[in-house]
């Protein structure tokens, strides 16, 4: 059940990443040829940590690891999207 805690970071990470990656590719198109390898390099990440996980320690450490990612990647976007909304509406931004 530890593995939670590893797909928790590593999901957090991921998520820190693409807002990087986001704001460099929106900052300059010229970085859009360095930010798609990363891209696919930060998705590559997550499988191998879940390949690694499954051949050294248990399938059942890669299936926690597995939720812990998908909690984090599925639920900070959810969070921050409703925190996102709440401030708009308290900004007066709500039309009638």
């Amino acid at each position: 059940m530890w593995g939670i805690f590893i797909g928790l970071g590593l999901g957090v990470l991921e998520v820190l990443f693409l807002k990087k990656l986001i704001a460099m590719m929106t900052a300059d198109k010229r970085n859009t040829a360095i930010a798609v390898p990363l891209t696919i390099a930060k998705l590559a990440l997550i499988l191998v940590v879940l390949w690694l996980m499954a051949r050294f320690i248990s399938l059942e450490a890669m299936i926690w690891c597995a939720a812990g990612v998908a909690a984090a990647m599925i639920g900070i976007p959810v969070v921050t999207g409703i925190l996102t909304i709440k401030k708009y509406r308290q900004s007066g931004g709500e039309q009638k």
